[in-house]
């Protein structure tokens, strides 16, 4: 019962968050913000500030590639596109033009903010997802070493063990082509890949950025951060090669008969 009412408790946070980072729903503070005139301050939710934050700082751990402001036109960098109250929860846009989208770390911020509150009802031991795509997993079953976490295809999926870790998935096999490189702002080609960081919000957003990075700079990315490793699906076979280190992460090919 006490798991239970920790796992309602949880799922209450996601109409809150919904409402404030879509920007889709009228009223939310992204919906606020992309019609905002430059240089007027708006107060906002402090989750919204939070994550807006964060992405801030992928964008700059990323190499620009992962931009929560892609869609303005003209295309501008989010660092560029908005400011930030350095001590009050307020943004400003600076320029005509300025689209926030939160898509690609909404879904693992909002799965962080679901292990906070399990923390205060003392839940330690939890798997949380959100669609098929952001994994967090919270310590490891009992007699297990992590949670087990199944992706890729065919012969060549694999596990990987997760504790007190998130993984996520980014791609173009299922949607098509719905990443945009906010470089160029034209479409990615890259089938599938993935990422492991020590937060979901963080997991969800390499993997946006590791789809649109070439893997030399996914290396860089793995190799500046702690807790970081890149996945990369062969486009011709479903092969998955392995980028950077994480001593904390176990991965092992499935057999055949799983």
């Amino acid at each position: 019962m006490y798991a239970t009412q920790a796992a309602d408790a949880a799922l209450d946070e996601l109409a809150p968050l919904e409402s404030q980072l879509s920007r889709f729903l009228p009223g939310s503070d992204i919906w606020r913000l992309n019609r905002a005139e430059p240089g007027h301050r708006i107060v906002v939710d402090l989750a919204t500030y939070d994550c807006l934050r964060l992405a801030l700082t992928m964008e700059h751990d990323t190499y620009g590639a992962f931009d929560v402001a892609y869609r303005s036109k003209p295309i501008r960098p989010a660092s560029q596109a908005i400011t930030l109250d350095p001590t009050h929860p307020t943004v400003c846009t600076n320029t005509h033009g300025v689209q926030l989208d939160l898509g690609g770390i909404g879904k693992g911020f909002a799965l962080d903010q679901m292990a906070q509150l399990l923390a205060q009802w003392d839940i330690t031991v939890a798997l949380l997802q959100a669609s098929d795509s952001t994994v967090l997993a919270l310590g490891a079953p009992r007699g297990r070493v992590g949670w087990p976490v199944r992706f890729g295809r065919g012969v060549h999926a694999r596990t990987l063990l997760l504790n007190n870790a998130a993984f996520s998935g980014s791609g173009t096999a299922v949607k098509g082509s719905h990443v945009i490189d906010p470089r160029t702002g034209r479409p990615v080609e890259r089938s599938q890949v993935w990422a492991r960081a020590a937060t979901a919000a963080r997991a969800d957003a390499f993997s946006t950025a590791f789809l649109i990075l070439n893997e030399n700079r996914i290396g860089e990315c793995c190799h500046a951060q702690r807790h970081v490793n890149g996945y990369i699906e062969h486009p011709a076979d479903g092969r998955i090669r392995k980028i950077g280190c994480v001593r904390s992460a176990t991965i092992r090919s499935m057999p055949r008969n799983d």
